[in-house]
């Protein structure tokens, strides 16, 4: 009689239960990984940001040309900024669309503190 190589059904349905548990456990810590590289992301490009509004408020010191902490970020790059052009590109350059809605208060707050605020499309949706 010849035996045959191979795996039993209830050999790869174990295997595959064992898989999904593993799987089950893991998911949850790489997602909590995954939000908190984003947060911190999310902190690098405020800071940077900050770093780059505060240079041009130096720069512009005794104008009328210093920007407000009421000043949303998308604001910022619609104004006309006397030799801004620096700051401009780097709001061109931010990969966060959410840290365009933010207000430099809010910016700074972000750097010092860690708090986030909540996206608008998390707010509207229940």
């Amino acid at each position: 009689m010849k035996k045959k190589k191979g795996f039993t059904l209830i050999e790869v349905i174990v295997a595959i239960a064992i898989i999904g548990i593993l799987a089950a456990t893991l998911i949850p810590e790489v997602t909590s990984y995954t939000v908190s590289a984003n947060n911190t992301k999310l902190r690098a490009e405020a800071r940077m940001l900050l770093n780059a509004i505060e240079l041009y408020n130096a720069s512009v010191q005794g104008t009328d040309l210093v920007l407000s902490d009421e000043l949303t970020i998308e604001n910022i790059k619609e104004r006309d900024l006397n030799n801004g052009e620096g700051l401009k590109e780097i709001i061109n350059k931010l990969k966060s669309e959410e840290l365009k809605k933010y207000t430099i208060a809010e910016l700074k707050k972000l750097v010092e503190e860690g708090t986030i605020k909540p996206s608008q499309e998390s707010s509207s949706n229940p």
